[in-house]
């Protein structure tokens, strides 16, 4: 699986398998691999550019809650015609995914390839990157998120919030599953189904447990950079601690969010960064990005200054140590 995990699916009332199936050619351009993910709003496919040879990563808008295949196993229809306004207003927030991703060029972020709708939906075409999303790679090698892991693979999406931010938008959805770790070495950003231009007063309610500030718990609230500087301070949190910050709605009245000070994978720096960037209080979060790679470099700079004293490498528990002398 490289970047939508499967989330799980209601399965239609004709089509139990709901996928266009292997082979099968969309826009007379891209043939069908293999199926990659389903979920509740999409499902993502490997496709073959059939004159070029190269494969890109389709995903094709199917609501399955709303829509269902019909018996050509391509078209699709709604499971009742009163569903069709409720469609079309989803379909215009797919149409905007493709918007916002034509206008993105940035190596830290999935490339826009094509938009074209067909069958009664519609599918954006992305590059096609192999390699697995960061909470497939903790969940493979736990032991190996280190400093180091965390600047080499984190920072280019510190640098791709930092351009979308300068273009007006917000990712809205800054988490594990939505960061991929490619074998080329290179770290993308994926995923732009819940993006907007932050200056807009009205936003669509879209919360991840344990990811989203608690101004996306409202449709009215300011919303902004600051709001996925949360989403990326709660994406550091899982990588040291092994888990999901606590939902933040919980945290509203008696903040029992453990605390990152024990462990011995980052810097007292970085710790004190991740849990500014956790802030309940959009007022007292961190509000720039700037600090999460100062952090990141200060702590390589004192791990080299480290080995040039003492001939050795630091070991996990050396920031304690450190701290008390």
């Amino acid at each position: 699986m490289l970047w939508e995990g499967a989330k799980g699916c209601r399965m239609n009332k004709i089509i139990v398998n709901p996928a266009l199936a292997r082979n099968h050619t969309l826009a007379n351009t891209y043939q069908i691999r293999r199926t990659l993910s389903v979920s509740e709003l999409s499902i993502v496919y490997v496709a073959r550019h059939i004159e070029q040879g190269t494969l890109h990563v389709i995903k094709e808008f199917f609501p399955s809650a709303l829509v269902q295949r019909k018996k050509d196993r391509r078209h699709i229809d709604c499971h009742e015609p009163g569903l069709g306004s409720k469609y079309r207003e989803m379909l215009e927030t797919f149409r905007s995914e493709a918007e916002i991703l034509s206008q993105i060029n940035h190596q830290g972020i999935i490339r826009y390839v094509q938009y074209f709708e067909e069958n009664g939906t519609a599918y954006l075409v992305t590059e096609y990157c192999k390699g697995i999303t960061l909470d497939q790679f903790m969940e493979e090698h736990p032991t190996e998120v280190t400093n180091d892991f965390l600047v080499e693979r984190l920072v280019p999406v510190i640098r791709a919030l930092e351009y979308i931010h300068s273009l007006g938008y917000i990712h809205r959805d800054v988490r594990p599953s939505n960061i991929l770790i490619g074998e080329d070495g290179q770290t993308k950003l994926l995923d732009f189904g819940s993006a907007v231009r932050y200056q807009e007063r009205t936003h669509t309610i879209l919360t991840t447990a344990g990811y989203s500030p608690i101004e996306f718990y409202s449709g009215r609230s300011v919303q902004g950079p600051v709001s996925d500087i949360y989403s990326l301070a709660a994406t550091l949190y899982f990588c040291c601690q092994g888990k999901a910050p606590i939902d933040v709605p919980k945290r509203l009245f008696h903040d029992t969010l453990e605390p990152l000070r024990d462990m011995n994978k980052v810097s007292p720096i970085l710790t004190r960064v991740i849990h500014w960037g956790l802030a309940v209080s959009a007022q007292k979060r961190c509000a720039s990005l700037k600090w999460f790679k100062v952090a990141m470099r200060a702590e390589r700079l004192w791990e080299r200054k480290f080995i040039l004293m003492n001939g050795k490498k630091k070991l996990a528990n050396d920031h304690k140590s450190t701290i008390k002398k």
